[in-house]
């Protein structure tokens, strides 16, 4: 890793809340506002090693057969504009976003969502992280719906996300808070993204008891300079090692720190934005972005760590928009028009891919919102998103009852005219047995 220094810069625009999960949010849907339909992230059930989630820009795209049928449900009143998809741990496995109506969570794989309520109700939720090992602990970062001049809050739940209390910690007036992460080798090790202002002035602040209580800001501001950044993650195995994203001007950075946030040092950089990272279980440290040639193209950049992030190797990678791991495979979110694949799968820790889906793939809409995702389903099928033939249900073998050379359907759909025939069919078989 390079070493650290002070360094000076001139301050952007404050961002705030724009990061998921330490990725900038991908465009919004078709139907919303023209922008092209995009993978967001990848979300792996550890309980369910079949599951697979594709969080878009659209909705879910799952499959329960480890990748071999791919099933959509789309976004619903509730999940309108939904991003920043995590889960909770197993085995409630329970799914959050945050969207226009709030912070959502579903416990049917995306069939039905609710909205957190308590101050969560009445409070702009801009970031979340669901406790690792604690499914009825989640922290929020909300900013209070109130005329009076507040700054975001740091809020706890502990019935799951679906109520949230006072805050258990206040951004100074002039700043606020950016992104929050949860240890997951010790989830009483939590950190908060913080700013101070006028300007940007980058602070982390660092809770050793699982939020209750939040030690003085650390001014990072000579690591990173006067910058926005996000909490990428904590590292899995040691709670002081800190991955951050750190936007820049005209350039996007990785952030590393070693000693729980006292300092960073900033190994590589992209030219146009960081798109992905995965600390992977073995070690090695995967980071994707997008760079610019002459002409204004963007083009994928990708790098590899397997000495902690000490020194990093170019990585030839596709167009990435996630990276997820789950016993030993490694799942890459992929630009879906420009890539052989929009999802894909790597037994070599990314050195090669293999195609496990693309949108094309999707075989039908989710059975449990049938009725309510045909409509959006034709309009991506009108963008040439899948065929519009999926977005009907399957018609419903009526169970039959032949009678000689003829077949008489059974049940409702069949009228007065096939109850009659039914009857004659019943009296007709009656007689030929009773012969017999």
């Amino acid at each position: 890793m390079t070493a650290a220094r002070p360094r000076g810069r001139r301050a952007t625009p404050v961002l705030v809340a724009t990061l998921a999960l330490g990725l900038w949010p991908a465009p919004r849907p078709v139907h919303a506002n023209g922008a092209f339909p995009d993978s967001l992230g990848i979300l792996l059930p550890a309980d369910r090693p079949s599951e697979i989630l594709l969080s878009t820009n659209f909705g879910i795209i799952s499959s329960e057969d480890g990748g071999k049928t791919w099933a959509w449900s789309c976004e619903q009143v509730s999940s309108n504009l939904a991003q920043f998809y995590q889960l909770g741990p197993p085995p409630t496995d329970r799914m959050f976003a945050v969207s226009s109506s709030g912070l959502i969570f579903s416990d049917d794989g995306s069939c039905g969502w609710s909205v957190a309520g308590g101050t969560a109700k009445t409070s702009l939720v801009t970031d979340y992280f669901p406790d690792p090992r604690d499914s009825m602990h989640v922290l929020a970062i909300a900013l209070p719906n109130t005329t009076n001049l507040e700054a975001e809050g740091i809020y706890a739940s502990n019935d799951g996300g679906a109520t949230f209390g006072e805050p258990a910690y206040k951004a100074p007036i002039m700043g606020g808070l950016t992104g929050i992460e949860i240890a997951r080798s010790d989830p009483h090790v939590v950190y908060a993204a913080m700013y101070e202002s006028p300007g940007i002035h980058p602070r982390i602040i660092h809770s050793g008891d699982g939020g209750l209580t939040w030690d003085p800001p650390i001014d990072i501001e000579q690591y990173i300079g006067p910058s926005s950044y996000r909490i990428i993650a904590v590292d899995p195995d040691d709670p002081q090692k800190v991955y951050l994203r750190v936007q820049e001007p005209l350039r996007e950075s990785l952030a590393i720190s070693d000693d729980g946030g006292q300092t960073f040092a900033e190994p590589v950089h992209f030219p146009v934005q960081m798109t992905a990272f995965a600390r992977l279980a073995g070690g090695t440290i995967l980071v994707a972005g997008t760079q610019a040639d002459n002409q204004g193209t963007v083009m994928p950049l990708g790098y590899r760590s397997t000495d902690g992030g000490k020194t990093f190797s170019s990585w030839a990678t596709p167009t990435l928009r996630g990276l997820a791991e789950r016993n030993g495979k490694l799942y890459a979110a992929a630009d879906n028009t420009k890539d052989p694949f929009a999802l894909g799968v790597s037994t070599d820790e990314g050195m090669t891919f293999t195609r496990l889906m693309k949108f094309s793939d999707v075989a039908g809409i989710k059975s449990c919102v049938q009725a309510s995702c045909a409509k959006s389903c034709t309009t991506l099928a009108m963008q040439q998103l899948w065929s519009a033939s999926i977005c009907s249900p399957p018609p419903v073998m009526q169970p039959t009852l032949k009678t000689g050379g003829c077949a008489i359907p059974r049940g409702p759909a069949s009228g007065a005219l096939g109850l009659a025939l039914l009857i004659v069919a019943v009296a007709s078989r009656a007689g030929v047995r009773a012969r017999r």
